[in-house]
């Protein structure tokens, strides 16, 4: 199966989802971990997303946010049945099903659909990023007075938290507007779109921002970690903009003490 085909297939997996959350948008949630929440309906689109994939690529491995799976595979899709579990529960618009195919290591396909906006977005290695089928790039804004940003308060880790918010004072002063929408799936693709210029947030999971990634890279979008060396993708800590204000949004979050980060090491 080629790479477009492993997209088309993405595509099919998150609009049979999309459709079943539809249909049960309001489902009780528990507690997963501290301000951290799961819906029986999370469960039934990892489920459903996984039949669809393995029943066409059996071959392929399956890593999932609710049930894990295999990690080792030389093909595998990493899913996020919910991104944004609290907007979904609570009737909030914006959350997103992230559906990323990696082959021998890399990121080689993204799927991101919100089902209550009917938007989807594409990205498949070499070929471009799509929304709605058609090709999208993003902004070529360069100023950051005049740039939008998408962001994370970072509530579920107490450190994380007090690092970005000792930081946001210096941040709205220097940029237009600070926006936050819960599913990192949907910032990384606004910002592949030129939605927005940047987004930043602290210790997320491969399963949050693959698919993302991938359609932000190609619609010429750049992605680094917060500190030099750190590899977004391992850490989580991620920064994703139009490359434009890349090193001047960079240089805002690592400015001052950031003794925090290393926090995350010990959690």
């Amino acid at each position: 199966m080629t790479l477009r085909e492993k997209a088309l297939l993405a595509e099919k997996a998150a609009r049979t989802s999309g459709e079943m959350l539809r249909n049960h948008p309001h489902t009780p949630a528990h507690h997963k971990a501290e301000n951290d929440f799961v819906t029986e309906m999370d469960v039934k689109s990892e489920e459903l997303i996984r039949s669809i994939l393995l029943g066409a690529c059996p071959e392929d491995g399956f890593f999932g946010e609710e049930e894990g799976g295999n990690v080792t595979a030389d093909g595998r899709w990493i899913v996020d049945p919910i991104d944004g579990t609290s907007n979904f529960f609570k009737g909030e618009l914006l959350y997103t099903i992230s559906i990323a195919y990696e082959l021998h290591g890399e990121l080689v396909v993204g799927c991101v659909y919100c089902p209550p906006t009917d938007e989807m977005w594409i990205g498949v290695k070499g070929e471009g990023a799509t929304y709605n089928g058609n090709p999208i790039r993003v902004s070529d804004e360069a100023v950051p007075r005049n740039s939008f940003l998408h962001m994370s308060f970072c509530h579920r880790d107490p450190w994380a938290n007090e690092y970005v918010m000792d930081r946001l004072k210096d941040i709205t002063r220097s940029y237009s507007d600070l926006r936050r929408s819960g599913s990192a799936a949907y910032d990384l693709c606004c910002v592949a779109m030129g939605r927005c210029e940047g987004f930043f947030e602290l210790n997320l999971h491969i399963y949050d921002i693959g698919a993302g990634v991938v359609i932000l890279r190609e619609a010429g979008g750049a992605l680094s970690g917060w500190r030099d060396g750190e590899d977004p993708l391992v850490c989580g800590n991620i920064i994703a903009t139009n490359g434009k204000i890349h090193d001047h949004l960079r240089t805002m979050l690592l400015a001052g003490d950031t003794s925090l980060l290393d926090k995350q090491n010990l959690v």
